[in-house]
């Protein structure tokens, strides 16, 4: 399965298991509402909660996270080899991949918390709690989305930049769906032809790891028969001179786009 379906999946998998899960906890409250218990009592449990294990256990987040790493493993199933590669590496990988989503989680069920503490104070009804929780900038499923995607993309880079310890000269060409969400700086580097990773390093700092920036879908992958997609090299070299024209006509010199390591640099 091509990266962005996977990511896609996951991210609605992810989402949709969360949103229940907010649905519960505010269910939950509710109920601490009408079993007649005081604010100063409801606040007190809510405090003593540990957000983590209350998410994982009782609002079965724990079914989420397994079916999200599961996800991994896809990854790792459609990934292109090129070195050796130890299962204790791809397991650390993993693991690390992991401890990454369970603190997000936890972020995500803190925040709740937090938000939800903030209803039952001005006693919001559940209609109310739940518009609450989806206005918040760091429970919302945008921000679910871009940690869920970075997450995938990072792992499924890793495995790329494992083999190149061994490999350095390998040739490596950009993959990335070329569409209205495709960033200008990864339509530049789709239009690239085989690079080394010294090379790419070079000219696009910072893109082994991160493709385009937060969210992208792009991967550098070992160039190969399967890999070398030439019609996609042509229309992005096409779309990449739409920029540059676009830019003309508007009287503005056009400026190369960067990778964020070279756009902070």
């Amino acid at each position: 399965m091509p990266l962005e379906q996977t990511i896609d999946q996951a991210v609605q998998q992810f989402e949709s298991s969360f949103s229940d899960a907010q649905d519960q906890f505010i269910q939950d409250v509710e109920e601490l509402q009408e079993q007649g218990l005081s604010l100063e009592e409801i606040l007190a449990i809510l405090a003593g909660i540990s957000m983590l294990d209350y998410f994982l256990v009782d609002l079965q987040m724990q079914s989420a996270v397994t079916r999200l790493m599961g996800s991994f493993d896809t990854l790792l199933d459609d990934a292109i080899f090129f070195g050796n590669v130890t299962e204790r590496q791809l397991q650390a990988l993993r693991q690390v991949q992991e401890a990454s989503i369970l603190k997000f989680t936890d972020d995500l069920s803190t925040r709740s918390r937090a938000v939800l503490v903030q209803g039952v104070l001005r006693d919001l009804d559940r209609n109310a709690l739940k518009d609450l929780l989806q206005r918040d900038l760091l429970v919302r499923p945008q921000q679910v989305n871009t940690i869920i995607e970075t997450s995938l993309a990072t792992y499924s880079r890793s495995l790329t930049l494992l083999q190149l310890q061994e490999n350095p000269q390998q040739k490596l060409i950009y993959q990335n769906p070329l569409d209205s969400k495709t960033r200008p700086v990864c339509i530049r580097m789709l239009k690239e032809g085989a690079m080394t990773a010294d090379q790419i390093e070079a000219k696009y700092p910072g893109a082994l790891l991160d493709g385009g920036g937060i969210n992208c879908r792009g991967q550098w992958v070992p160039l190969s028969p399967n890999t070398q997609n030439k019609e996609i090299r042509q229309k992005a070299q096409v779309a990449y001179q739409g920029l540059m024209n676009k830019a003309k006509k508007k009287g503005r010199a056009f400026k190369p786009p960067q990778t964020l390591e070279q756009f902070y640099d």
